[in-house]
């Protein structure tokens, strides 16, 4: 959507961080904005059913008082008054689970997506978070369909264009608890210049300025970088046989870690007992 180096802060998170008891990612949000009580904006369109009742236990847990909420079916409903005011007034959006697919279909080509991603893009203190599926579409590339069991399976991948607030990289969730690393190889060695980010449950990544990562949360980050590949079979594979690939590099994220997106590298790691 945009080319420009973006000036605002993007939370992809991994799932799972709206227990009452584990509430680091969401505590982070809050403070990203650099407001004690900042005006959050949920937006459901990833599913049919929203349920926002653990979102707001878990704010009022957190003494946030300024909650509004984004539904809508149909792709001309997104630009009414109410949505565009809600987006414009938000401190932070937070893009919630589902199908990414169905979210991009019903934000693609709105004024709503335009208005959220001029601002992340002009605000240095404007939050745009997502988790699960809301994570997911906020790259250039995303994954719409493929399980871990076929993974490394040609044809059994397929990806599509997400909501480009940030290139050349590409975020699966749920990723340890579900077993992911193939699904992230596969996608990696069909683009070999995009990064893949795998993304624990209660665990996201901090991105400023579209460059520096930092991990928060419980779990671990592993991303997955195509650009060292000196061998893959790919193109002389037919639909549903096996892929093999040599030189992908991977990287373990923990806890504090700070990574260079642009570099491809770790830059800072938390000191022995401390937290960043």
């Amino acid at each position: 959507m945009r080319i420009n180096k973006p000036k605002g802060i993007l939370i992809p998170i991994g799932g799972a961080e709206d227990r009452l008891d584990r509430m680091e990612v969401l505590r982070r949000i809050i403070s990203e904005t650099g407001k004690k009580n900042p005006c959050i904006c949920l937006i459901t369109l990833a599913t049919s059913e929203p349920d926002i009742s653990s979102y707001k236990k878990a704010f009022k847990n957190l003494k946030l008082t300024k909650v509004c909420h984004i539904y809508y079916e149909r792709h001309d409903e997104a630009n009414t008054p109410e949505n565009l005011e809600m987006i414009r007034s938000a401190d932070a959006v937070l893009l919630c689970g589902g199908d990414q697919l169905r979210l991009t279909s019903l934000l693609g080509g709105t004024s709503l997506i335009q208005i959220l991603s001029e601002r992340y893009h002009q605000e240095e203190t404007f939050v745009v978070a997502g988790t699960s599926a809301g994570a997911a579409a906020m790259s250039d590339t995303m994954i719409i369909s493929g399980s871990s069991r076929d993974a490394m399976v040609k044809g059994e991948l397929q990806l599509t264009s997400g909501m480009n607030l940030i290139s050349h990289v590409f975020f699966d969730t749920h990723f340890t608890e579900r077993g992911r690393i193939g699904r992230i190889a596969q996608t990696v060695t069909c683009n070999p210049g995009v990064l893949g980010i795998g993304l624990g449950e209660d665990t996201a990544v901090v991105i400023k300025k579209g460059e520096l990562m930092e991990v928060i949360g419980s779990g671990l980050v592993i991303v997955v970088d195509g650009n060292s590949i000196n061998f893959s079979d790919l193109m002389d594979r037919k639909d549903g046989e096996q892929i093999s690939v040599e030189g992908l590099k991977m990287h373990i994220l923990g806890h504090g870690v700070r990574f260079s997106l642009p570099e491809r590298k770790i830059i800072s790691t938390p000191r022995p007992g401390k937290t960043i």
